[in-house]
């Protein structure tokens, strides 16, 4: 197990595990962690006997989101370049969650949002308890959806879908997350880690190279879905909007309302996640 920065990085067998550990920020995105998952992918394409990577959070809630009170994500300084560069480096993880040859799963309870759902998107399973909600929220804070992210959830869900959770920003509900086919497996309240469990040993079962070639197929496909190539486009929509006064204002008042509700409890008993 790695020394903790917010997120576990857990080798079992034939299977690592990546659990976001910051619960009483609900398990918010940082810098740290972003260097954490970007070093285990780069690790994960020499091990070839590793052949699953789950992805989860701790708590009451998968994620939620960046955590616009740390990051340096939403600073603009320095040179346009080194700006550019930086709003990218989340859009790389995804790239690279794409290119690695292990079977990706989302494992997911109470919020995903923003930069959570779009980690959550890139992996090839998605499962989620009954209380989890999506949200999509950057258009409230003024900025074009990032990371490729508009793309990526179209390609999944298909486009009037995923138009409709973008620029709405409104909550997506588990009963929907699975009609859309965004989510393949839907747990009972207290059943997230038994289903996960189950779809693990579903594709430890299938032969190790047939599922790894079939994956690399599928993400090939998926990479060449239209608008998964827009490149520094992204990065430049988001730097342009950093520097516009409706979202230096509208990302600090939402900051404090995420920031009051963190404490608050939630709607529904949540899945948690033994140690």
């Amino acid at each position: 197990m790695s020394d903790n920065k917010g997120i576990k990085v857990i080798y079992d067998a034939d299977v690592v595990h990546l659990v976001l550990d910051r619960p009483k920020q609900l398990n918010a995105l940082n810098d740290e962690i972003r260097k954490v998952i970007a070093a285990t992918l780069n690790e994960l394409i020499e091990r070839p006997d590793i052949r699953l990577l789950v992805l989860s959070g701790e708590g009451k809630s998968f994620c939620s989101g960046a955590d616009l009170k740390t990051t340096s994500y939403p600073k603009v300084e320095g040179s346009w370049s080194t700006r550019r560069n930086r709003t990218a480096t989340w859009q790389r993880v995804l790239e690279q969650m794409e290119r690695i040859p292990q079977v990706t799963i989302a494992s997911m309870q109470g919020h995903v949002v923003g930069g959570g759902a779009l980690l959550a998107t890139a992996c090839d399973f998605r499962v989620i308890s009954k209380n989890a909600v999506l949200r999509i929220p950057e258009l409230a804070l003024g900025i074009p959806n990032v990371w490729n992210g508009t793309p990526l959830l179209a390609r999944e869900v298909g486009l009037p879908t995923a138009r409709d959770w973008v620029m709405t920003t409104r909550k997506v509900t588990s009963d929907e997350l699975k009609q859309s086919g965004w989510a393949q497996r839907v747990a009972l309240d207290g059943e997230l880690q038994a289903t996960t469990q189950t779809l693990i040993d579903e594709l430890l079962a299938v032969p190790p190279a047939a599922l790894a070639m079939t994956r690399t197929m599928t993400s090939a496909l998926g990479r060449s879905a239209p608008g998964m190539n827009m490149g520094w486009a992204d990065a430049d929509l988001q730097q342009w909007a950093l520097t516009e006064d409706e979202y230096k204002e509208t990302v600090r008042n939402y900051a404090r309302k995420v920031g009051s509700k963190a404490d608050s409890k939630p709607d529904t008993k949540p899945d948690t996640k033994p140690d």
